[in-house]
């Protein structure tokens, strides 16, 4: 009987439960965990470099950026729309080739697309 009652209903609700707190997780498991996934702050520095006219710089930044959003994007594949994902991985792929071809202008339009996306991330 005992057995029967955990079965039937104590552990449904705790499946429901972890399910719903993955999903509700996104905003939180964007923020950065360590040295290698502070992928707002690059961007934030990758726009001073762009606005400084640092190419050099710029594309340390971006690769960083890249980098980064691969360790982002494993923590928050199951707590996100994949749209966003994908819109996400788009425009920093945009501003990688803004940056060899040295095109401050288009970088510029895509690094605040990009926080734009970045505020409704987890959202």
């Amino acid at each position: 009987m005992k057995t029967r009652f955990w079965l039937l209903y104590v552990l449904p609700i705790f499946l429901i439960l972890v399910f719903v707190a993955i999903m509700a997780s996104g905003a939180f498991l964007k923020k950065p965990f360590g040295n290698d996934d502070r992928l707002l702050e690059s961007v934030q520095m990758l726009e001073k470099q762009v606005e400084g006219q640092n190419w050099a710089e710029a594309k340390t930044q971006i690769n960083y950026a890249l980098q980064a959003w691969d360790k982002i994007v494993n923590r928050i594949q199951f707590s996100v729309e994949r749209e966003s994902i994908y819109d996400i991985l788009g425009t920093l792929a945009r501003m990688k080739g803004g940056v060899a071809a040295q095109d401050d202008k288009a970088i510029m339009e895509e690094i605040y697309y990009f926080y734009v996306l970045w505020d409704n991330l987890g959202d």
